[in-house]
């Protein structure tokens, strides 16, 4: 990864005198406090091509309806509605209704960049013929809200962001979001849509990958999401993520796949090796370290504070970076809590393991899907 990032590549831009035509999928349920400003968003890119918005309601019960026909957009949106039938089926029902050349997918509750639209398109725009998708820039919206949602704007930012900027340099990002990311419509339709699974958005992009297609990442395709402003939300939250890399797993061919490029397969086994890090992370470095300052290096030695050193210089890289993209969006740089960093870079992975492993082994025994 630090070799990835320092190696990175300058994108070439084709020059293109019309910007295609798009239509956003916005699959929501009980999003009446978020909608509006996530249409608004939308309405609001700077972008010359038109902007066709579906919106699925998954049966929701709230009254959100309202708020939207108050927005008098209806020569803009059309709405479609369905019974709760869970966010895969919801985006597949629209699905059937898409003509444009590229199709978008934006949650309920995220908010583009004036700049988002442009960029994403011409990121696919760019890539090579063979590119299936293109995943979004995601950033914290409620990073302000507490200490949790805190040091998850640094998960983003350092993790998240970081892992799909050197994914995206071998053509193998693994994970095309549903919060955020633009997909050509023609092999969308191609291998069905989306499956009716806890990880649909990871599913499809291996999926994706395990036929022989790309893709890629637009660091500068910039959208805020809402994250999880509670412990135990945002364990719920990565024990869902964590089941759905084993969904993956079970659904996609991804090992055995002919189709798949070397890189991508590379990359997606290493997935493999997560659940046995979070299982070192719980027992093996708690254990080495205390060794290592009775005097015993069993399983620990001096080499990993070097480790750890790297992995800081690691961080500064992908900040550094980071803080170049926003700079040149215009966007405004706000201050983050160095508390919160150093919570994240210390106790952030022993926080979050147990759940991750907890969503492993569900997924494993096949237990209900409940969240």
């Amino acid at each position: 990864m630090f070799i990835s990032l320092l190696l990175n590549k300058k994108e070439k831009h084709r020059c293109d005198t019309k910007e295609k035509d798009v239509t956003v999928l916005i699959p929501l349920y009980n999003a009446q406090n978020s909608i509006k400003e996530t249409v608004n968003s939308i309405i609001n890119q700077k972008y010359c091509g038109n902007i066709l918005i579906y919106m699925i309601d998954d049966g929701s019960t709230d009254d959100y309806l309202p708020i939207v026909k108050s927005m008098n957009l209806d020569s803009k949106i059309t709405l479609i509605k369905s019974p709760h039938v869970g966010k895969a089926k919801a985006l597949n029902e629209a699905l059937k209704y898409v003509r444009t050349k590229y199709t978008i997918t934006v949650d309920s509750d995220t908010v583009l960049h004036p700049l988002a639209i442009k960029n994403i398109v011409q990121k696919l725009e760019n890539s090579d013929k063979n590119t299936a998708a293109v995943a979004g820039c995601l950033l914290v919206k409620n990073a302000k809200k507490n200490f949790i949602t805190k040091l998850q704007e640094w998960d983003y930012t350092l993790g998240i962001f970081g892992v799909k900027l050197y994914q995206g340099n071998y053509n193998s990002t693994l994970v095309a979001q549903g919060a955020f990311s633009i997909y050509k419509t023609n092999i969308l339709k191609q291998i069905g849509g989306w499956q009716n699974c806890v990880g649909e958005d990871i599913v499809l992009t291996w999926e994706l990958l395990s036929r022989g297609y790309t893709t890629s990442f637009a660091k500068d395709a910039i959208a805020l999401t809402e994250v999880p402003e509670s412990l135990k939300d945002l364990k719920r939250q990565r024990k869902r993520w964590a089941r759905g890399m084993i969904e993956a797993f079970k659904k996609v061919k991804t090992v055995t796949s002919l189709k798949m490029k070397f890189k991508s397969k590379f990359l997606i086994c290493l997935n493999i090796f997560f659940p046995f890090i979070d299982i070192a992370t719980l027992i093996f470095i708690p254990l080495g370290i205390i060794l290592l300052l009775l005097g015993n290096n069993l399983l620990i030695s001096w080499l990993y504070l070097l480790v750890i050193l790297f992995g800081l210089l690691l961080c500064l890289i992908i900040d550094i970076k980071r803080k170049h993209v926003l700079k040149k969006l215009d966007y405004k740089l706000k201050r983050r809590s160095i508390l919160a960093f150093l919570v994240y870079t210390l106790l952030y992975t022993f926080i979050l393991a147990p759940s991750c492993l907890v969503g492993y082994i569900s997924e494993i025994i096949n237990s209900n899907k409940k969240w």
